[in-house]
């Protein structure tokens, strides 16, 4: 890790002590990671990323994502592009020193809007330098251009600071004329515990054709550059065009995940066709629909199966045999990690109040209480029977990993058994059910 990437920008360069403080923290951002993808692989019943391959190798890079759950978008891709990244976040919490070195060595980058006072423009014409100068670097840097996160999939008008570095770093001093602009989609099927994520890298862009034009009349080459991005961004991320009817088009996202002939490679045009055809319901016809969603979802829960079960064949014999070997691991895991788990939970219960943030919140309380309770067990199992006792500590995430596994292993095969009971009990209605699901996707 090259130590002068954390240090561009900053007022502290130049100070010998802050230096040192560094050095002795370099290796937080490592460390945080791997924290992260630990946490991650537990928090989430499936991560899938695609597109990797795209991502221009050795030349300077500015994502562009959507932004639907706060800062944890910023993590999970810093965590699974397998990439070192930069990335803006809100300036206030960036106020104390200590909190803006370590910030800084997590390549995080302070953005000022008009509620964090007076000299903003200063402020982020420092935070713009800084992404220029990493960009000269070769590195890459991550920018959510609508602005802020929410849940809705409609999107909105990019905001211009990407163009305006993109633009200042291509065609200023440095000079990166090979500077790409790459599309990235983030999808999380809810924001919750056992959510599935889909990162999917998609196409990007070069901005040599904009030259002429930004050393004329800068401010025209950043309109047009804004515009040629929004055309990019449409095409490469999953949105809608009535953000209103986000919350259909997602459920009928996650009853497309339980498909039992699911592909990954073909989600992203699956999910852009499923909020096309809802987006282009008529009102009438879409609240039939949202109708006829609330029907199905109700019977599901009045039988206590679920529309994985509907979706899908009878139980696995091999599932019902993973379950039996796997108990002991489970038992293991939840009584390890039930009182970390459960206090995370309803610390993010009590104090979160809006649901992009959720998942955030969550999963970092998760990821810190996760480690000070490991640490906590390492010493005891050395304690208890020395380098035993220690490896069985240490290998203890693993047993929270399938802990969680059991328990959603089970809740499947439990909803395939009730759903064999509804149709030994009302042959006609678990038929009706596939049918209502069946017109619920369009099928």
């Amino acid at each position: 890790m090259n130590l002068d990437l954390f240090l561009i920008g900053s007022e502290f360069s130049d100070d010998q002590g802050t230096i040192h403080f560094l050095l002795s923290w370099v290796m937080l951002y490592r460390f945080a990671y791997v924290l992260m993808w630990v946490t991650f692989k537990i928090f989430f019943r499936r991560i899938d990323v695609v597109g990797l391959e795209k991502l221009p190798k050795g030349k300077p890079v500015i994502l562009i994502a959507n932004h639907p759950a706060s800062f944890l978008d910023a993590m999970v891709l810093a965590v699974f592009l397998r990439r070192s990244l930069h990335f803006y976040v809100r300036g206030d919490i960036f106020e104390h020193p200590i909190a803006y070195r370590i910030l800084t060595i997590l390549h995080m980058i302070p953005i000022y809007s008009k509620e964090h006072g007076d000299g903003i423009l200063e402020k982020n014409k420092r935070t713009f330098d800084r992404g220029r100068k990493l960009l000269s670097k070769g590195k890459m840097l991550l920018v959510f251009p609508e602005g802020f996160s929410r849940l809705s999939k409609e999107l909105v008008p990019l905001k211009k600071g990407a163009a305006r570095v993109a633009l200042q770093t291509a065609f200023g001093d440095g000079q990166q004329t090979d500077l790409h602009i790459q599309t990235v989609a983030i999808n999380y099927s809810w924001h919750g515990r056992g959510a599935s994520l889909f990162i999917r890298v998609g196409e990007n862009m070069q901005i040599q054709h904009h030259q002429e034009k930004y050393l004329t009349n800068p401010a025209q080459a950043i309109n047009a550059l804004t515009l040629e991005m929004q055309e990019l961004f449409h095409r490469n991320v999953i949105h809608i065009e009535d953000g209103s009817r986000t919350e259909m088009a997602e459920e009928l996202m996650r009853m497309h995940y339980r498909q039992p002939f699911y592909k990954v490679d073909g989600f992203f045009e699956e999910a852009r066709t499923i909020c096309d055809k809802v987006a282009g319901l008529q009102e009438q016809y879409y609240h039939e629909h949202v109708g006829l969603m609330y029907k199905y979802q109700k019977i599901l829960l009045r039988w206590r199966t679920n529309d994985r079960r509907v979706a899908s064949s009878h139980p696995s014999v091999k599932n019902l045999i993973l379950l039996f070997l796997v108990l002991p691991f489970f038992v293991a895991g939840f009584i390890i990690w039930f009182i970390p788990g459960t206090v995370a939970k309803w610390i993010a219960d009590k104090t979160v109040t809006r649901i992009d943030f959720y998942t955030s919140v969550y999963t970092g309380i998760l990821g810190v209480m996760g480690l000070l309770w490991w640490i906590g067990l390492c010493f005891a199992g050395w304690d208890v029977n020395n380098w035993i006792g220690l490896t069985l500590a240490v290998l203890s995430p693993f047993y929270a990993y399938l802990a969680l596994w059991w328990l959603d292993m089970l809740k499947r095969e439990l909803a395939h058994l009730r759903f064999r009971e509804l149709e030994a009990v009302d042959h006609h209605l678990a038929e009706e059910l596939t049918k209502m699901r069946a017109k619920l996707v369009f099928e």
